[in-house]
């Protein structure tokens, strides 16, 4: 019952928000339903127990409305619930329209990415896919920056085409199960499907999460759309809907088509490892703080791809670490960003310079997160990197070369940005300009805490992605088994 209370809570505080007229007030609900959530799944953490939740659904179809989680699941429900307080906190102080309906949509957002991640069901799994979409769309759309309707009608299209992908992929599967029929993972993980049939299923499956993370070449719709959204609706979607495509791959194609992912493993690291190196070098000739970041975001998720198909202990372990990291990180970039655009009415590299001499304390948090995000040893990005990295290398020097360019790269941009936007010279523009404000370290603090706690003592989340790492193996054992049979 608890995974039902943590699926429906934030959309039905939602609901409620509609019988509230005062801003503040509809803002403290919305947030107190997002930390409730968090005790929740801390709840769940600290009890170790499972919490599975089964109902029929669709009995003719054997389709049941399945909940449950495992290690992943977990990892993803934590990054979930972690980031969202601060995604409601990002809008408390800021003059926006029709208070009450972004509230609503962000928690139904919340509520449909939470059903991904705990649906046992690929049917179940597939309704909260397409759920996510529905309220980001009207928070890009009503809330978004210049050109927002092209752009948000560029993003529907790309992320439609993959649902429709995945769509024809869970249908196929339905039509193997014997018997009566089912969507349920269990039921697709026992399949028998022939070598053949898997190398072209597993394109229709990777290519629906690969343009959600999105990796290179199916990224084309995220620079502008990132650009373009708002604080909270650009926090969602590179803290938290980024990582559906990295869950979705890993409940659908390892333990189902195995075979296809070991046919196609180098290449699909070849691809994620040229959008590091793309995304990396387009990143450093940015102008545009936002679309810097932007681009940053996409090497990293890149890199987190490759190390998903490099399928050995040090590769995933890192990629789950790397999961809350990114998350976290990217979320309080995006809120500086917002910071520095409200206070210099710029986001405009060549425009900026000296802002430390007006804002000393945001040139401070500013560098704190830029650490972090270009993987200084201490933080959470060096541990999750330097595992991805060694897995990397246990496969190819050239493919450990190839993911080791994003901490030079990464450390080149950022810090050059960092470098344009704080130091230098006086500018006699932002004289005027104030400090943080205590909303901002109440978001900040607390981002940048997890960072450094994570870097410098990772070991109590190493072993909490102790049970992650039991459900990655038994998800490569279908992997392993297929490489043990071409080798006979």
């Amino acid at each position: 019952m608890i995974l039902l209370i943590i699926l429906l809570l934030p959309f039905i505080t939602g609901l409620f928000l509609f019988l509230f007229r005062s801003p503040a007030t509809i803002r403290i609900l919305a947030l107190g339903s997002t930390i409730v959530n968090l005790l929740l799944t801390i709840y769940l953490i600290v009890s170790a127990s499972s919490a599975d939740y089964s109902r029929e659904w669709i009995s003719c179809m054997g389709i049941n409305f399945n909940l449950g989680f495992d290690g992943i699941s977990l990892i993803m429900l934590i990054l979930t619930n972690l980031l969202f307080p601060f995604i409601i906190l990002s809008g408390f102080t800021r003059n926006q329209r029709q208070v009450a309906i972004l509230n609503f949509l962000i928690l139904f957002t919340q509520s449909a990415l939470i059903g991904v991640f705990l649906a046992k069901n690929a049917f179940l799994f597939y309704i909260f896919w397409e759920l996510t979409l529905i309220p980001v769309y009207f928070i890009l759309l009503l809330w978004g920056g210049e050109d927002r309707r092209a752009i948000t009608l560029k993003f529907f299209i790309y992320t439609l085409t993959g649902s429709l992908f995945l769509l024809f992929g869970i249908i196929y599967l339905f039509q193997l199960t014997p018997g009566l029929h089912s969507t349920d993972f269990s039921a697709f993980n026992q399949l028998k499907i022939p070598a053949d049939t898997q190398t072209w299923l597993f394109w229709i499956l990777f290519i629906a999460f690969a343009i959600k993370m999105p990796v290179f070449p199916f990224h084309t719709w995220q620079p502008s759309t990132y650009n373009m959204a708002s604080k909270q609706g650009v926090m969602i979607l590179a803290g938290v809907m980024t990582k559906m495509g990295i869950y979705g791959a890993l409940r659908f194609l390892f333990p189902i088509i195995p075979a296809g992912v070991l046919y196609w493993q180098n290449l699909v690291i070849i691809l994620c490892l040229t959008g590091v190196i793309y995304a990396s070098v387009i990143a450093f000739r940015q102008t545009n703080l936002k679309k810097l970041i932007a681009f940053s975001s996409m090497a990293h998720i890149s890199l987190m791809a490759a190390a998903m198909f490099a399928m050995n202990y040090y590769s995933t372990q890192g990629l789950l670490l790397q999961v809350i990291s990114h998350g976290v990180t990217i979320v309080a970039l995006f809120y500086l960003v917002t910071i520095i655009n409200d206070r210099t009415a710029t986001l405009e590299l060549p425009q900026m310079g000296g802002l430390k001499h007006y804002a000393p304390n945001l040139a401070i948090l500013l560098l704190m997160v830029v650490l972090g995000a270009v993987a200084l040893p201490l933080t959470a990005g060096f541990v999750g990197e330097f595992l991805i990295i060694t897995g990397l290398f246990k496969l190819s020097v050239w493919y450990a070369l190839s993911g080791g360019m994003t901490m030079i790269l990464g450390a080149i941009y950022m810090l050059y940005a960092y470098q344009r936007i704080m130091l230098g010279e006086k500018n006699r523009d932002f004289e005027n300009i104030g400090d943080v404000r205590t909303l901002d370290y109440v978001i900040l603090i607390p981002l940048i805490a997890v960072i450094l706690v994570l870097g410098i003592y990772p070991q109590p989340v190493l072993n909490l992605i102790g049970d992650p790492m039991i459900t990655m193996q038994q998800l490569m054992i279908p992997v392993n088994n297929a490489i043990a049979t071409l080798v006979q």
